[in-house]
């Protein structure tokens, strides 16, 4: 969170991203998946269970808050962002 404010990241994906329910969402949804598991058998198993318990989960996804403004933070970052904003526009589609 202090990181996005220090990056003086534009307000509309900040909201979403400030908070830590982008990454708690989907790792509850591997931990309830993965709990009645008592015995790994070894690292792949566990590797295939998890990966099998996000694609699931992914179907609940949805778009982050300020997702149009995510070219900013790419920018920041020193990336080359997908989709660049067009002259006069605040929103890309």
């Amino acid at each position: 969170m202090f990181t996005l404010h220090r990056l003086k990241l534009p307000p509309s994906p900040y909201k979403c991203l400030a908070k830590t329910n982008v990454i708690e969402s989907p790792q509850s949804g591997v931990e309830r998946r993965t709990a009645n598991v008592t015995r790994w058998r070894d690292r792949e198993m566990a590797e295939r269970w998890v990966a099998s318990a996000w694609l699931l989960k992914e179907k609940n996804f949805r778009k982050i808050d300020g997702h149009r403004d995510l070219w900013a933070l790419a920018k920041i970052l020193g990336r080359q962002p997908l989709v660049q904003p067009i002259a006069g526009e605040a929103n890309v589609k």
